[in-house]
């Protein structure tokens, strides 16, 4: 088109003029080296333009393969942060459950101990009570055998099986009460044939002489207080053995508790650790899934334009293609040695007029 309408006015420009012959350049040779220029000038522009694409479809591809290499790796990044968010999440809950579960087990273990000392203390207010009720058994029967022995029952602390008469009055009343209040302490234990033998010792008129039927009663009492201590013996070592198995048993509870703690205090860290891990994560999602929008709109628009761009170019290229093959025939016409003769028996041509 362009190089049309300038080999229409050279055309017009190499026919028009004076009719003077000049003999070293006659018209048609003008027109042929018009029309050379034009070719050249068509040329010289399309190296420039051709030099000017290129420059801008390196400008696509460059950007092209640039943005498809980002768009892969935000892809991949994208895929890698909604992995680590899942998995942040799955640890968060897993977490959260065994956080509750070491909570529910602290608060079970501290109402074992409280359950385990409150027993303990009440194991240890029952051993004192009977400590304290078998050690007042033992003085009375101690002291019942003491007074027995005075008046000669227990042949081991007498010489002869008869004894003077122990005291009357007082004495006698002493003795009872004594004896009472250690059959009152064995009531639990002794039996209910010793009991009589006891009670009918006591109800026995004064005789002065007491050695086989007060003998017997020591001999019951005797027994009974060898019962008693072995009693208190048994409580004794059975309170020991419990004690120290409460403290073997809370020192374990509070162990137990001070690891459960441990772990506690650690999962609520790592608790807390995944939150704000969370919300780095989430917000770099966001950046990128953002940045991958905006780069993706931007291929898209790049594509577009360097394809319309290339199409453009390709028409022009052929176009001018198209244009200079018509030149190139003109001038080859022009320039033939039968254009020459042809032209040169016209006035016009050979003179330079038209």
């Amino acid at each position: 088109m362009k190089l049309q309408s300038a080999l229409f006015a050279a055309a017009a420009a190499a026919f028009s003029g004076p009719r003077a012959v000049v003999a070293q350049d006659r018209t048609v040779t003008k027109v042929v080296k018009v029309l050379q220029n034009l070719l050249e000038q068509s040329k010289a522009d399309g190296d420039k333009e051709r030099v000017l694409y290129a420059k801008f479809k390196c400008y696509c591809d460059t950007n092209k393969e640039s943005k498809t290499e980002e768009l892969k790796k935000l892809g991949e990044q994208i895929g890698e942060l909604e992995s680590d968010i899942e998995e942040t999440q799955a640890s968060s809950g897993l977490g959260s459950q065994e956080v509750a579960k070491l909570k529910a087990d602290m608060a079970s273990n501290e109402e074992s101990r409280s359950v385990g000392d409150a027993l303990r203390e009440k194991e240890n207010k029952a051993f004192l009570a009977q400590e304290k009720d078998l050690k007042k058994a033992i003085r009375q029967m101690k002291a019942a055998i003491q007074q027995l022995a005075e008046v000669g029952a227990d042949q081991t602390l007498a010489a002869a099986a008869d004894h003077e008469q122990y005291m009357a009055g007082a004495g006698l009343l002493e003795l009872k009460t004594s004896v009472q209040q250690a059959l009152s302490a064995a009531s639990a234990f002794i039996t209910p044939g010793d009991v009589g033998k006891v009670s009918a010792f006591l109800q026995a008129p004064f005789t002065g002489t007491y050695s086989a039927q007060s003998g017997e009663v020591v001999g019951i009492l005797k027994n009974m207080m060898d019962t008693f201590e072995a009693n208190l013996e048994e409580a004794t070592k059975a309170e020991a053995k419990a004690k120290e198995e409460h403290a073997a048993y809370s020192e374990n509870l509070k162990a137990e508790f001070e690891e459960m703690s441990d772990q506690y205090n650690s999962k609520q860290g790592t608790l807390g650790s995944n939150d704000a891990k969370l919300s780095t994560l989430r917000g770099q999602l966001t950046e990128a899934r953002k940045q991958k929008e905006e780069s993706e709109d931007f291929l898209s628009k790049l594509l577009k334009l360097c394809a319309e761009k290339k199409t453009q170019y390709e028409e022009r290229v052929e176009l001018r293609n198209s244009e200079e093959a018509a030149v190139s025939e003109a001038v080859s016409i022009l320039n033939s040695d039968d254009a020459f003769g042809a032209f040169g028996a016209v006035e016009a041509t050979k003179s330079g007029g038209t």
